[in-house]
């Protein structure tokens, strides 16, 4: 029997199909790499908003930090009060810490929305401030 040279119709298809696949998968890692992307970026975002707010509370008068206290402020990337922003930001200030009046702890929380959910676990940072004038 003589063999023929070249390749089937099936053979061509499966072929085909075998690449499909695997092109699907590269697509699917890719999708998933950029979204993983974002969210890495959202994070860092969201550190960076409590460590700021917390520098502009050191900034800031004594007298002054009580009324700094804020819940669930709707923020933009650059943590200046935005409906329309993707995160999320709340103080909590507490006067007199451990019975000093000349101490003052304040805790941010921040955390970012992606793709309209609320991050699962809020960037977290405090501090404790001392008057040093008083």
């Amino acid at each position: 029997m003589r063999r023929l040279q070249g390749f089937t119709l099936v053979e061509v298809m499966a072929a085909v199909l075998i690449f499909m696949i695997g092109l699907v998968g590269i697509l699917f890692v890719s999708i998933e790499s950029m979204s993983m992307t974002k969210r890495a970026e959202y994070a860092y975002t969201a550190y960076n908003l409590a460590k700021n707010r917390l520098e502009t509370l050191r900034a800031m008068s004594f007298d002054d930090l009580a009324s700094a206290e804020e819940t669930e402020v709707t923020v933009d990337e650059s943590g200046v009060s935005d409906e329309a922003g993707n995160f999320i930001r709340s103080t909590a200030i507490e006067t007199g810490y451990s019975g000093d009046s000349d101490l003052v702890s304040a805790a941010v929380t921040v955390s970012y929305l992606f793709k309209g959910q609320q991050s699962g676990g809020p960037m977290e940072m405090s501090t404790v401030i001392y008057n040093a004038e008083g």
